[in-house]
């Protein structure tokens, strides 16, 4: 697949001369898969939410975890936060929920409105949140936001109705500007606090020496975490990691993780976790090494962003969006790197179903494309806002 628009018609001939050549042939077909990469795929989630609002994406009902889906799993992260925000907007309690007590109030916006008009106002929201994100990481290429719109993950985000291009957007807000204390500190609250996974962040933070960011970036996430939790009486605060081992149990071993990896490959749930513990060490240890070396501050960002998705149990497809964070800041032009995520489309849906080549292949391809981004990129980072 080309990842460079054609400034001329390669291999074209004088007016009547001859037929076309081969060269133009490939042109030709050069321009259809630009077209179908850039134009069509990114409308694919869209279309399908369309198709839904007006009736025409055909489901079969489902029960997961006990609770009745009448549109077979399509949004089903979004009717479960929608649920949680409707609850609150009408002074009930959202739990059981899944997600922690800021991520039910984050949801208040979108439980006010009717349920179709809430799947719109999302919608654009998810869409308008990878935008954004990649304007705060200076993407000046449009065939960037094209391909980062047409992978799978983020048709995904959007037909699940999932937070992953909000967690992107945070990611991208603590990059651009992450010597302003506040805004780095309130952006990577805005990721924890809702999706935990992101954890390492807080060390790259003290990696880079921003001691008194991490320390902010702390202190906001339990005030926030306990502040929300206060508001609803602390219900729901003692059951709820008792739940979320509960859903972990049920949904790590289906997962890209490497943790689904391990147990694919027949490790025991015991000898997994003590894999992973491992891993957090070794992906911290590399963090702060990465930040005393040239081109630390980036190098380091990476690294976290790729150690929170390494460290989680549970890796879904849509929270590969992320992936184009360490991109963007590499390459702010259509690249090998913007295009390799185009194969997640192969993949056999959400689940791995326990298959440890999907897994392995899952992984290879999205380290691959943080180091083609990476890859004689110049070791000056894009500047940060003042």
């Amino acid at each position: 697949m080309c990842v460079e628009a054609l400034s001329h018609t390669a291999g074209s001939v004088s007016s009547g001369s001859r037929a076309p050549g081969p060269t133009s042939l490939g042109a030709h077909a050069r321009t259809a898969l630009e077209a179908g990469a850039f134009v069509l795929l990114p409308l694919v989630g869209p279309i399908l939410i369309v198709a839904y609002l007006v009736g025409a994406y055909r489901t079969h009902p489902t029960t997961v975890y006990g609770t009745y889906f009448p549109d077979g799993g399509f949004l089903f992260d979004l009717h479960v936060m929608w649920k949680a925000g409707h609850d609150i907007v009408t002074l009930h309690s959202p739990y059981p929920f899944v997600y922690p007590a800021p991520a039910a109030f984050l949801m208040v916006p979108f439980g006010l409105l009717p349920w179709k008009l809430a799947v719109v106002a999302f919608t654009l929201v998810l869409i308008g949140s990878l935008v954004l994100a990649l304007r705060l990481l200076r993407v000046t290429d449009w065939r960037c936001y094209a391909a980062a719109l047409a992978c799978m993950p983020m048709t995904s985000s959007i037909t699940i109705g999932t937070l992953s291009p909000l967690l992107l957007l945070a990611v991208a807000a603590a990059w651009r500007y992450r010597n302003r204390r506040l805004w780095v500190a309130a952006a990577l609250v805005g990721a924890i606090v809702t999706k935990i996974f992101l954890w390492p962040m807080v060390f790259w933070l003290i990696a880079t020496r921003r001691f008194r960011t991490a320390a902010v970036t702390v202190g906001l996430g339990i005030a926030t975490v306990f502040g929300f939790w206060a508001i609803l009486g602390f219900n729901g605060l003692t059951e709820y990691p008792h739940r979320i081992s509960m859903i972990a149990g049920l949904e790590q071993d289906r997962s890209y993780s490497p943790f689904s990896l391990a147990r694919a490959l027949g490790l025991s749930t015991t000898d997994a976790r003590v894999m992973v513990a491992i891993l957090a060490v070794a992906a911290i240890g590399a963090i702060i090494l990465l930040a005393r070396g040239r081109d630390g501050d980036r190098r380091a960002f990476v690294a976290a962003v790729g150690a929170g998705l390494i460290l989680s149990p549970i890796v879904w497809p849509h929270y590969l969006v992320i992936l184009f964070a360490p991109i963007a800041i590499y390459r702010q032009r259509l690249s090998a790197a913007w295009v390799l995520p185009l194969f997640f489309w192969l993949l056999p849906g959400p689940e791995s179903h326990g298959s440890a080549p999907w897994i392995v292949a899952t992984l290879v391809t999205s380290v691959a494309a943080v180091v083609l981004a990476a890859r004689r990129a110049s070791p000056r980072p894009s500047p940060a806002s003042p």
